[in-house]
């Protein structure tokens, strides 16, 4: 195994070369054995093609499911065409069921029962149920495999039934106590267990104050709870209580990773579906829909510049305020949106929406003070009157104040109308601030100084 991120980088770029320029693979096998499932999947990740399918029959077979289950989800279905038969089922038996149930549900749905078919039947059904939950829910991230006993028991039954059912599961360190009829009751941390009396009745040890989900829930909101309580993992229950599965810290990890791209690409005004390997023709399609409406929006800004044509003609110095203007409300817009959607999403106590409205507004007309009054000043030193610089400073802190009441109220509104609050609020939000901007400086310019020139 490589002893540092640097070697481990060199090995990487060693083994890219040799396939980039056609040589013999063969004698990377020995290279492969010392790297981790996750430098195999970026490798997999950076080829393309055949070069791609040939290199993923080369992992050693003891890292293929994990390397699979790493991989970027749109190679999973090429990859898969490159196994066939036994050596397929044998993936599958290695592969956890969530991540089987990922993969499965990338596949066409005649593939995905086949495979089903051809693997062990108690495994199969874990995975079809699995199959049932949307990908961004509780249940369509949470694992089948974990640890559970009965309240009933002693310490040392326990003991016994822990390392029974341990063999079959990884990296657990909570024990889930159910009661006859599957419902949960408790949770056991592993050291409680181990040290307790062994003919003590695990109901007497067990914490039975449980943070819990259902399998809808959001995985937003399995992410916020995890990060809250401190937890390692959390079980998800039915509407009934019983223990279906639970949802460990590393997922998420990936859940987080996950949402964060989503939303940065959601503030662009870009489909998160597109991420890096989309073609050109996904790219087209993806990004043609925004630009048109910011196309047309931006036309309205355009109109209001077109009606204050005169005005422009008249005082020729206004055209170079109006950008600036501009800029700094949609900026500041920006920031105040920024804020509000990770608020609305991280957040851990009760959101008072109101409050933070204002907040941002009085920081908001704070910072519009002292920028308006900058531009104001030089404005006037530039054009040698005070009312310039008023016009000018003056539609710069009103810009400023608004961009910052619509950046934090945008948001807010979409979350209460039930959609993403991060949905192109920065395309929309920009518009709009420049279509004010620009209303304010020429308006308060024919208003105010027509009469100097």
């Amino acid at each position: 195994m490589a002893e540092s991120a640097e070697q481990t980088k060199e090995l990487v770029d060693r083994i890219l070369s040799v396939f980039a320029d056609g040589g013999d693979t063969s004698a990377l096998d020995p290279l492969l054995r010392e790297l981790r499932p996750a430098d195999l999947a970026e490798i997999i990740d950076r080829l393309d093609g055949d070069a791609r399918v040939s290199f993923f029959r080369r992992v050693p077979p003891e890292l293929r499911a994990e390397t699979l289950s790493e991989v970027d989800e749109e190679s999973w279905p090429g990859l898969l065409d490159g196994v066939e038969g036994a050596e397929r089922r044998a993936l599958f038996r290695e592969l956890d069921a969530d991540d089987a149930a990922d993969i499965l549900s990338e596949l066409p749905a005649q593939e995905a029962r086949e495979i089903l078919e051809a693997i062990e039947p108690e495994e199969s059904r874990e995975i079809a149920a699995l199959m049932r939950y949307d990908d961004e829910t509780a249940g369509g991230v949470m694992t089948t495999e974990l640890v559970s006993v009965p309240a009933t028991l002693t310490a040392d039954e326990a003991i016994g039934a822990v390392r029974s059912q341990g063999q079959e599961v990884r990296d657990f360190f909570t024990v889930y106590v159910i009661d006859e009829e599957g419902r949960l009751v408790g949770t056991l941390p592993l050291r409680d267990l181990i040290v307790a009396t062994g003919t003590t009745r695990v109901e007497r040890i067990m914490e039975s104050d449980v943070v819990r989900v259902l399998p809808t829930v959001d995985q937003e909101e399995v992410a916020r709870l995890i990060a809250k309580y401190n937890l390692v993992s959390i079980p998800v229950v039915d509407e009934f209580d019983r223990l279906l599965g639970r949802i460990t810290v590393d997922d998420v990890i990936d859940i987080l990773e996950a949402e964060a791209t989503e939303d940065f690409f959601r503030l662009s005004g870009v489909d998160e579906e597109e991420e890096t390997y989309a073609t050109p023709t996904e790219i087209v399609r993806s990004r043609i829909p925004w630009l048109l409406i910011t196309l047309f929006t931006s036309g309205l800004g355009g109109l209001v510049v077109a009606y204050f044509e005169d005005t422009i003609e008249r005082m020729a110095f206004i055209a170079v305020f109006m950008p600036v203007v501009a800029a700094m409300a949609g900026n500041s817009a920006v920031q105040a949106t920024a804020v509000a959607v990770r608020r609305l999403a991280l957040t851990s106590t009760p959101f008072r929406p109101l409050r933070s409205v204002a907040r941002e507004v009085v920081a908001g007309l704070v910072i519009g003070f002292v920028i308006a009054a900058c531009i104001g000043l030089a404005g006037g030193f530039w054009q040698g009157g005070a009312r310039v610089g008023l016009v000018v400073g003056g539609s710069m802190w009103i810009a400023i104040s608004l961009g910052v009441l619509w950046g934090a109220s945008f948001p807010i509104l979409l979350h209460r109308l039930g959609l993403d609050p991060a949905v192109s609020s920065s395309v929309f939000l920009t518009t709009m601030t420049d279509i004010v901007s620009f209303l304010l400086i020429l308006g308060s310019a024919s208003l105010f100084l027509g009469g100097l020139l």
